[in-house]
């Protein structure tokens, strides 16, 4: 339960899509889908942009643990506590490597 809620969760969230990149841009054909509109692909780009995901994943990692906005985001109108303010940043993180995985397997079909 240590792992719930922890900065730990949100940096292998973070290191599984960096992975992912790495290790799938050797297999990825040179165009992949990068934008989707009812489940169809309609834009197109090199297979590098794959690692718009992670360095999105990387920058939200980073920013997400800077004390200013943690205190900001902690003491508002909404109170979060430091575990619901983790696991905010876990579904996030979680959304952006499901869309990572999706357009990976998009790529294939």
């Amino acid at each position: 339960m240590k792992w719930i809620g922890s900065r730990k969760l949100i940096w292998t969230i973070c290191s599984i899509g960096i992975l992912l990149a790495v290790i799938s841009v050797f297999f990825l054909p040179q165009i992949i889908p990068v934008h989707f509109a009812n489940g169809i692909a309609d834009d197109f780009g090199s297979k590098l942009e794959i690692f718009l995901f992670p360095a999105l994943s990387l920058f939200i990692t980073i920013l997400s643990g800077t004390e200013k906005i943690k205190y900001f985001l902690t003491h508002s109108k909404t109170f979060l506590t430091d575990v619901s303010y983790n696991l905010m940043i876990d579904g996030v993180l979680g959304i952006i490597t499901v869309t990572e995985i999706y357009i990976i397997y998009a790529s294939f079909i």
